[in-house]
């Protein structure tokens, strides 16, 4: 499916500048190019990785086939946690509307897919943008009747001019960026006056006390253990929530007018 609003709205992650397409690729009037990756958009910068971005994209990379099934059901064992519930209690949560143009960050292999388009309607305008390229041909896989734009791309550099989306969703990743702050700069800047932000990520507060979960899961994933980023300029409305049972924190907010 064509879809020609994107094409309003992509910029060089890099530079920022205007992209043209020819052929197969993107291109910047200085001759920066990104391909587009079997129906994936490819608008990463840097082209490599460092640092903490490096070791959870390869771990990502490695886990895209598993993840849902290891999430579902790994995840009740270690905390007893519902995780489809919880998915459903964050998105009810989500300042949401119908028609609004979306922009998920990290979808990984889209487990919020169907709730996030159940929220804006079918015919909503979306884009799923993920540093893992396994990640998005396991979402496109698994959600191969949804109208989305998966496009591979750095949070912390986000290929979109401002005020291009609506809202914004992003739930896992951010706690582990190189940069948080630099993706939550990013996400305000991409968003309208007016526009919704919604983003959270692993957080083990008191409320948790599944034994076995409080001893193991921050050796698996150190992000339970890492403080939130600092809440970034230019937003209002701001509530936080605890979710998944006192293993995360949602927040949800507007871009200032």
């Amino acid at each position: 499916m064509h879809h020609s609003w994107i094409e309003h709205v992509l910029r060089c992650p890099e530079t920022k500048q205007p992209l043209e397409r020819v052929g197969n690729a993107w291109i910047t009037a200085d001759g920066r190019q990104y391909p587009d990756n079997h129906g994936i958009y490819s608008l990463n910068f840097p082209q490599t990785l460092t640092g903490s971005d490096m070791e959870m994209n390869r771990r990502y990379e490695w886990l895209a086939p598993f993840y849902d099934v290891s999430e579902r059901v790994l995840g009740r064992i270690l905390t007893g946690v519902d995780m489809a519930r919880g998915r459903k209690h964050i998105i009810a949560l989500s300042p949401l509307e119908k028609g609004m143009r979306l922009l998920e960050v990290s979808p990984g292999p889209g487990v919020f897919q169907p709730l996030l388009r159940e929220k804006i309607g079918a015919d909503a305008e979306t884009a799923s943008l993920d540093l893992s390229i396994s990640m998005l041909y396991q979402c496109k896989k698994s959600h191969s009747n949804e109208d989305f734009i998966p496009i591979h791309g750095n949070a912390q550099h986000l290929p979109f001019a401002d005020h291009s989306f609506d809202a914004l969703f992003h739930f896992g990743g951010v706690n582990l960026f190189n940069s948080p702050e630099a993706a939550l700069d990013e996400f305000v800047r991409v968003i309208r006056p007016g526009g919704v932000m919604i983003w959270g990520d692993e957080k083990m507060s008191p409320q948790f006390q599944h034994p076995l979960g409080r001893r193991v899961l921050p050796k698996m994933n150190p992000g339970f253990l890492k403080t939130p980023p600092k809440l970034p300029m230019g937003i209002t409305n701001i509530v936080e929530h605890t979710v998944y049972g006192g293993l995360g924190y949602l927040v949800t907010c507007q871009k200032s007018e």
